[in-house]
């Protein structure tokens, strides 16, 4: 919106040759004035090109907590981790206990090309390597930037080579990344990019790599790309026979915290030579049509195909174990409806491999008038019907802003068979939420759960979300965000409510207060699907002299469910159940206490640390990681960080973290039949002290040139 109140204000005073000028734009927030003076020049700069660089290189052993983790740190998991890691020696592949590290590289030379490089190693994952023939290098991702060229008339804005990023619209039809954001709404820290750039990120499962360009022609825009790449999926055990030849069709595609060649645990597809790395080989093609109705108003068309050597063939039955396919609930429609079978069966014209296809196409619009944003995309799955009879999903959203106010509300609507895998447009939940994936306990393999949980899709949701700010005085700012919307699977209701209070007495002291109210199915006490969320947040910072600052955290939450009989567990072998209680647990309360503080010791030098309690589930910010921990007894946390500018060209980060769990003394000991043995003849049997201690280390490193 700032953007378009600059540009609109040019076109009438004809150009802004003054930062006075720049603040008389009508519309242009005091936000948006404060930081575009940053990012322009008033006269034209003439330098010849140069050469510049960043490189990072980021190292660490931090889990983030996910219910697979839970399920990969338990000890035959741990074996079956470690027997996978043993047995792919052999395939080219590095046995090693390295941590998860990150190296990134950008560089430019002008304004008129860019390089890119970037590998990412996961933590406890394999090294995978590809042979070039005279060397064995680890797989990484490159890209080649061409851009602001001129062909006659027509403007070659970029053109990249290699592995590059797409996002259009809202995200309904392409945004290729592995990695969900919930409620991304595209203003404030869920900001998306738009357009075209090389792709130096984490993104693994579904990199683009291939060819890309974007093409001007006056108010016309075009974006042309193809790719052709291999994909993660988990095969089905069950063969197709095609021209006599047994041909294994995929079941799910699959994003992957560790990339092993087969599925730890799953000993029938490893002994059928059956893997989940690198098993599907995907090309896809398309393009985004746009043109400037106005300057500041555009509509615009996308389309792509992905044709697949492989038959798409989802069944339920090859991922769950046969011996849990009666834990099946309404929320599994969502894996029921996954895009594939005979519909999705087809040939390529330019593929002569491809067995299957999947087509997506879609419109969007934006506009800005005056202190007013528009925006929307609608796009349908092509599963042969004609428009408006395949599955479709809308965002529609709107924005109004001022200096001290602004609201922003969306609406959006996901058909339940609307399986897009580039898919990133906003959503509370991400694909396959409360389904039978999540609970990776009833699968074959306790990693297939990482179909939920490392899940970029947004689930089928149906509801208006709505966010607020308004600065009452230099004192008081208000905020609030409001979420109601329907699960499409099963038509459960949902809501999420988060009100935040931001207070300032006196300048340098600063008092944040947030609640958040967040349910499921309230009204309906006759399902398990219920429960109740209340989470209070109160933060008092001080800011000190030279940028130091100390802050005290409370934290206090309770979420409350239905009864759960199945956690119920007799203590004794044959207790009369008539009177006993069959309830299980009702609630999981949480509680945390503690204090950071950062102290600058000059403009080189900055630590920062935190101290605190725990108990029950602890989400914090812990200086550039986002932490999200769960303790049932309780756990002292602490971390310090040191950041040091060594020159104008390199700074290191290092960072520690402790996680000390209260201990457990109170382990009963039982025979095989799980009775109690109690003390007898002078002996007596006494439980281990138990207490569990983790340590976490981060290190940063960041060179510009």
């Amino acid at each position: 919106m700032d953007a378009a109140a600059i540009i609109n204000y040019r076109r009438e005073v004809g150009q802004i040759s003054s930062l006075r000028d720049l603040r008389s734009a009508p519309y242009l927030s005091y936000f948006g004035y404060r930081n575009t003076r940053n990012f322009i020049r008033f006269e034209p700069v003439q330098r010849a090109p140069e050469f510049h660089g960043h490189l990072l290189i980021r190292m660490h052993n931090t889990p983030f907590f996910t219910e697979e983790e839970d399920a990969a740190t338990s000890a035959e998991a741990s074996q079956l981790v470690n027997n996978q890691l043993s047995q792919t020696f052999s395939l080219g592949i590095s046995d090693n206990n390295y941590p998860d590290v990150y190296t990134r590289f950008m560089g430019s030379y002008g304004n008129g090309i860019k390089v890119g490089y970037s590998y990412w190693h996961a933590l406890d994952e394999p090294v995978l390597r590809s042979d070039l023939g005279f060397a064995r290098l680890p797989r990484a991702k490159l890209y080649l930037g061409i851009e602001n060229r001129r062909l006659g008339p027509v403007e070659l804005r970029k053109l990249y080579l290699g592995n590059y990023a797409l996002a259009f619209g809202e995200g309904v039809v392409m945004e290729n990344t592995d990695f969900f954001i919930p409620r991304k709404s595209g203003i404030g820290f869920r900001k998306r990019f738009l357009g075209l750039t090389g792709d130096n990120s984490r993104t693994r499962q579904y990199k683009l790599t291939g060819a890309a360009a974007e093409l001007a022609l006056g108010p016309a825009h075009l974006f042309l790309f193809g790719s052709y790449d291999k994909r993660d999926a988990i095969l089905n055990t069950t063969p197709v026979m095609i021209n006599g030849k047994a041909h294994y069709p995929v079941n799910q595609f699959i994003v992957l915290d560790q990339r092993f060649r087969f599925a730890p645990a799953d000993n029938f597809r490893r002994q059928a030579g059956l893997p989940w790395r690198d098993v599907v080989k995907e090309l896809t093609y398309g393009f985004h049509a746009a043109y400037d109705v106005l300057p500041t108003s555009q509509i615009g068309i996308t389309y792509y195909e992905s044709a697949y050597d492989r038959l798409l063939r989802p069944n339920i039955e090859e991922v769950v174990d046969p011996g849990n396919l009666n834990q099946l609930i309404r929320a599994d429609n969502e894996v029921f409806n996954s895009y594939g079978g005979p519909i999705s069966d087809g040939e390529n014209p330019i593929w002569g491999d491809a067995l299957s296809f999947r087509r997506v196409y879609g419109v969007n619009f934006r506009t800005v008038h005056n202190n007013v944003a528009l925006q929307g995309e609608y796009a349908e799955l092509d599963k042969g019907e004609f428009l408006s009879g395949n599955p479709h999903a809308l965002v529609l959203n709107a924005y109004i802003q001022y200096n001290s106010f602004y609201l922003f509300g969306l609406y959006r609507d996901y058909s339940l068979d609307f399986d897009n895998p580039y898919q990133r447009s906003f959503s509370n939940y991400r694909r396959f939420k409360r389904t039978v994936f999540e609970r990776f306990f009833l699968l074959q393999s306790p990693f297939y759960g990482q179909l939920y949980s490392n899940n970029p899709q947004p689930q089928s949701e149906r509801g208006f979300y709505f966010f607020s700010r308004y600065q009452v005085n230099r004192k008081f700012v208000l905020t609030l965000e409001n979420d109601n919307w329907r699960r499409v699977a099963d038509d459960a209701t949902q809501f999420r409510l988060v009100g935040t209070l931001n207070y300032r007495p006196i300048f340098p002291l600063q008092i944040i207060l947030r609640q958040k109210y967040q349910g499921r199915e309230r009204e309906n006490r006759l399902t398990t699907e219920y429960f109740e969320s209340l989470e209070f947040r109160g933060t008092i910072r001080a800011r000190l002299s030279r940028f130091d600052e100390l802050s005290l955290l409370y934290m206090n939450s309770v979420t409350k469910f239905r009864p759960r009989p199945r956690l119920y567990y007799p203590i004794t072998p044959g207790d009369s159940l008539d009177t006993a209680n069959l309830a299980g647990n009702v609630t999981a309360p949480g509680e945390a206490l503690g204090g950071s503080f950062t102290h600058n010791f000059n403009p080189w030098l900055k630590v920062r640390g935190f101290f605190g309690f725990y108990r029950g589930f602890f989400w914090n910010f812990e200086d550039t990681q986002f932490a999200v921990v769960d303790s049932e007894r309780g756990a002292l946390r602490w971390w310090v960080s040191l950041y040091s500018r060594l020159s104008n060209q390199l700074s290191v980060r290092f960072k520690y973290t402790r996680d000390v769990a209260f201990p457990i003394t109170y382990f009963q000991t039982r025979d095989t039949n799980n009775v109690p043995i109690p003390p007898h003849d002078g002996r007596y049997y006494q439980a281990e002290f138990i207490q569990r201690t983790q340590d976490y280390y981060y290190f940063e490193m960041n060179v510009h040139f």
